[in-house]
């Protein structure tokens, strides 16, 4: 609808003044009186015509009057107001009609091949509630670009390099040596792992897993049966780290970091996979240094002139290219830091051939952002390549009061702690119902609640309303309503209510391109909440069955359209379209 009435405005623009308009938004009025959609673009001509804003608002509301897609243009304190005809609405809804779903999609992507990188949680232990909530985001905007018409490669990067990996590894060791009381004969893993260590009782566990595998074979200092007792035991995931172990040279501490991150990385996948989330690409932060690529980067950097020795460390000009001051790339040790190998990763992906490469990252990487993008230019990678957008953290609330989590003290309620609380489709839909750049509170007792107030709820219930006015309708007449040729009767459809309802059911097209457009999928749950409280308010107040049968069946074409709106809504964020409840 915005792009049709966009076109039109420009028409208008061009034989009015004989000139092309700046860009200019149309968007949905605030107030639904003040019409259906709503344009600045006087404001933007004014100045170039010398005339004020209302002036030309008014020449435009004249122009725009005269064509039959309007019931009223008016200009309103510079703004143009228009309000789209019944007409317009019948013939569009009578394609929703015969499209169904595919009424909305639109081949706006052109196979641009667009790599979306989420998630990409440490493995050094469960996802949070912050990893769920980038995860729903990522899928979401995943499942977007594709329906319309990009090539999309989900991507999660494994940071399996490092420090916080050996640290896994010092944690495992540590709690798989309290298992035999042997943990204050290592006094310099015990040290570390009260000063660094990962203290969830998922660590526990994985010990516990670790020492019915392996017996006391690691406390004897056995690795080869360690490793083979591991391989062999049967976990049910895969131990392709644990297999790239050398026994001759690797040390307990590693054997423990492998086995953990086989098991982290698998917890990862089910959760995920339970939320209806894949990836496409699993990439290793490990093989750019086993492929020498950290290397090759920085020689590249160093060939461009961008690296330069100070302190005995290697450094990067970033504050040459916007960064507000210089970064690391090798500390004064020789160990690489983890900005070096962010950097290999980027260039890696702008080699891959993707056109446009979009990261979500958590909150806390805000300073991040300049810094990366600083050394993307430096390898002429184009500055609007790369969109990178932050994923804030969750508030969790039961029975009224928030649940302090602690990372320090390994404290925290798990993705999967949540999605066996409440459900997926719970969880996917209320992380969606805030931008994912303010804060989201997340109560598990209103989600639980079979009313107005929990929107999942009142969504999928508006679907499974319709549903049941289906059921009833064959179980009435014999026959499926379908069968009927209900656009015909869309004519029918003369009630205010009725109208408002088609309109949202039409005007979710443009709340979706939106979203493809703006990178906000929050945008789908404000749109299907609205179009639910809508639409119960019209079944509280109106027969459907037992009208007379021009009425009848034109509201059952409305509530097929309505249902179509509902299910690719749900669909492309990845809930659930019940038919009872």
């Amino acid at each position: 609808m915005k792009e049709r009435v966009e076109k039109k405005i420009l028409a208008a623009v061009k034989k009015l003044f004989s000139i092309d308009p700046p860009d200019f938004k149309t968007e949905k009025p605030r107030e639904e009186e003040h019409g259906d959609l709503a344009t600045n673009v006087a404001f933007l001509l004014s100045r170039e015509l010398k005339r004020s804003p209302n002036e030309v608002a008014s020449l435009l509301a004249e122009e725009l009057s005269k064509d039959s897609d309007f019931e009223k243009v008016e200009a309103v304190r510079g703004f143009v107001n228009i309000k789209l005809s019944k007409e317009l609405l019948v013939q569009e809804f009578t394609r929703l009609l015969e499209l169904g779903e595919e009424y909305y999609r639109e081949n706006i992507g052109n196979g641009l091949k667009v790599q979306i990188e989420f998630v990409s949680a440490n493995p050094t232990g469960p996802l949070h509630l912050g990893h769920g909530r980038g995860a729903v985001v990522g899928d979401t905007l995943a499942r977007i670009f594709e329906f319309f018409g990009y090539e999309i490669t989900r991507e999660y990067y494994i940071n399996d390099a490092g420090r916080q990996v050996y640290m896994l590894g010092v944690s495992v060791l540590f709690r798989y040596l309290q298992l035999f009381g042997k943990e204050k004969e290592r006094p310099e893993i015990e040290k570390l792992f009260e000063e660094e260590g990962y203290k969830g009782e998922y660590v526990i566990e994985l010990a516990k897993l670790l020492k019915e595998s392996v017996g006391d074979s690691i406390l004897e200092g056995n690795l080869e049966k360690a490793k083979e007792s591991i391989l062999s035991y049967g976990y049910g995931f895969e131990l392709s780290y644990t297999r790239r172990f050398n026994p001759e040279k690797g040390s307990e501490v590693e054997l423990c970091s492998l086995f953990g991150l086989d098991a982290m990385i698998d917890e990862i996948r089910r959760d995920l996979s339970d939320m209806g989330i894949g990836f496409d690409v699993w990439f290793s932060e490990r093989s750019l240094y086993e492929e020498g690529l950290v290397e090759k980067l920085i020689e590249e950097l160093s060939r461009r002139g961008f690296v330069y020795e100070s302190e005995g460390a290697l450094w990067l000009k970033t504050s040459e290219f916007g960064d507000d001051k210089d970064r690391v790339l090798r500390k004064s040790d020789g160990s690489y830091t983890y900005f070096a190998s962010d950097i290999a990763y980027h260039w890696i992906k702008f080699k891959r051939g993707f056109d446009k490469v979009i990261d979500l990252w958590g909150s806390d990487h805000h300073g991040y952002i300049p810094r990366v993008k600083a050394s993307l230019k430096m390898l002429d990678v184009p500055e609007d390549w790369l969109e990178v957008y932050l994923i804030q953290m969750v508030k969790l609330f039961k029975s009224g009061r928030e649940v302090r989590m602690s990372k320090r003290s390994g404290e925290f309620v798990t993705l999967r702690e949540l999605i066996n609380d409440v459900g997926s489709d719970a969880v996917r839909f209320v992380f969606l119902t805030k931008r994912s750049d303010t804060p989201l509170d997340f109560d598990v007792d209103r989600v639980k609640e079979k009313s107005s107030d929990n929107p999942v709820f009142y969504v999928q219930y508006a679907h499974a309303r319709i549903s049941g006015v289906f059921r009833e309708f064959r179980e009435r007449f014999g026959k499926d309503p379908d069968v009927e040729n209900l656009s015909e009767y869309v004519k029918e459809l003369k009630e205010d209510a009725e109208i408002k309802l088609m309109k949202k059911a039409l005007m979710m097209k443009d709340e979706l391109i939106d979203v493809a457009q703006k990178r906000d999928p929050h945008l789908i749950t404000y749109a299907l909440i609205d179009l639910a409280g809508t639409f119960h308010n019209y079944y509280n107040h109106h027969r459907i069955i037992g009208s007379d049968r021009e009425t009848m069946l034109g509201r059952i074409a409305l509530l097929k359209g309505i249902r179509s709106t509902l299910r690719i809504g749900l669909k492309l964020i990845g809930v659930g379209a019940p038919e009872k409840m």
